[in-house]
């Protein structure tokens, strides 16, 4: 929603990514939400932005960010330091700009029967800018693309493959979640105010608080244990709601968002077992960081076990943001998910024994749940949960 999309505006602009620029205007926040809504009618207008709509806004906030440097949008914030993301979305207007050639913000048919007879490669461009390509970018059916619908039929050719393959991939099924883009805001938002805080996080510095991070693991333990009604081992859906329902309250106002708290659940259901089955204890614990992360965010995500507890709880909140730091010093640029490379870089450039110890290939195994190549931050947590705790399986047996 506009109000909730002002409030993340507000966190970008209170951490200093948008220096220069004037205050937020809600009016043209609400425009460029409408502006998004590509594919809906009047009807469903209004609703709320899925992730290719969201990408949408970010590239009209970055393009207007650019022309005008003084105004402050979302996209353009968010680009503030990011040369990965600027490389993205200026990409993103190129491919654009090579059908309307003239800048009028539009092309039809015939420019982009153009584009691809003037093509250096005129087969090969036929074989992907095909009849049925411009039908996609025509959403509105009008016969012509404007640069919102180039931009929402872009985002779907760029993960074209991911989509034939979303049925059986656990990690794509997790990027469809529709808290996924708030959670990749939540990580921009703990880059800025570490490097804010000059925090100076390097790996081998949380290896050293890992005591102090394991008695928070063991406080979330016995969290878990309390409400495993059936003693399953697991806490379900349903006995997370009544956990929820005890810990706001009576005077509490706010209202528990049940759908927000099971599209948490799903992201942390690691082991796609469903809400039936439920949570072991160290999804709990990806859980608790992803409800974290999002009330740092500042975002009107349902209160969880998470936020509440860390408004009061310093040992709660400085284990949960070594997790945070721990995480992007792999994912350097905050984009939501970190590869093999980039985790062997982050090993070389540390250099020290118990660092390079920890971060071996077989890690990696643990990391990549999902066997996708990169791995997300839940993902992570998940891992580092294991890492924290090792040795805990063994003297439970004994």
């Amino acid at each position: 929603s506009s109000e909730e999309l002002t409030t993340a505006m507000a966190e970008l602009m209170n951490d200093g990514r948008a220096k220069g620029r004037n205050p937020i205007k809600p009016e043209l926040v609400k425009r460029t939400l409408s502006i998004s809504e590509v594919d809906e009618t009047e009807e469903t207008k209004g609703g709320g932005l899925d992730v290719k709509q969201f990408i949408v806004m970010c590239a009209i906030g970055f393009i207007l960010a650019e022309e005008n440097k003084e105004l402050s949008t979302f996209g353009g914030m968010i680009g503030d330091g990011d040369d990965a993301y600027r490389r993205a979305m200026t990409d993103v207007v190129t491919a654009y700009l090579s059908f309307d050639r003239e800048g009028k913000g539009y092309f039809t048919a015939d420019d982009f029967q153009g584009f691809m007879s003037a093509s250096k490669r005129a087969d090969a461009a036929r074989n992907v800018f095909s009849d049925e390509r411009f039908a996609e970018l025509d959403v509105s059916g009008d016969g012509k693309v404007d640069f919102e619908e180039f931009v929402y039929a872009f985002s779907k050719w760029v993960s074209d493959e991911d989509e034939e393959e979303d049925d059986e991939d656990p990690y794509l099924s997790r990027k469809a979640n529709p808290l996924t883009p708030r959670v990749l805001l939540a990580l921009q938002l703990s880059k800025t105010k570490l490097e804010k805080n000059e925090k100076g996080v390097n790996f081998t510095r949380i290896i050293m608080r890992f005591p102090k991070i394991h008695k928070v693991f063991d406080r979330i333990r016995s969290i878990h244990a309390k409400y495993d009604l059936d003693k399953s081992g697991k806490i379900e859906l349903s006995e997370l709601y009544e956990a929820m329902n005890e810990i706001m309250t009576a005077d509490d106002d706010s209202v528990m968002d049940k759908s927000q708290i099971e599209s948490i659940f799903m992201l942390s259901d690691l082991d796609h077992h469903g809400v039936q089955e439920g949570l072991d204890v160290k999804e709990f614990i990806v859980f608790c960081a992803v409800g974290f992360i999002l009330a740092e965010a500042g975002g009107k995500s349902a209160k969880l076990i998470t936020g509440e507890a860390s408004e009061n709880d310093q040992e709660y909140r400085d284990a949960m943001m070594d997790i945070v730091g721990a995480y992007l010093t792999f994912d350097k640029e905050g984009k939501g998910y970190f590869t093999s490379d980039e985790m062997h870089n982050t090993v070389q450039s540390v250099g020290k024994k118990d660092a390079g110890n920890l971060l071996t290939p077989e890690r990696w195994r643990e990391l990549d749940i999902d066997h996708s190549g990169v791995v997300d931050f839940e993902e992570f947590v998940h891992a580092f949960s294991l890492w924290v705790t090792a040795g805990d399986d063994e003297d439970d047996d004994e």
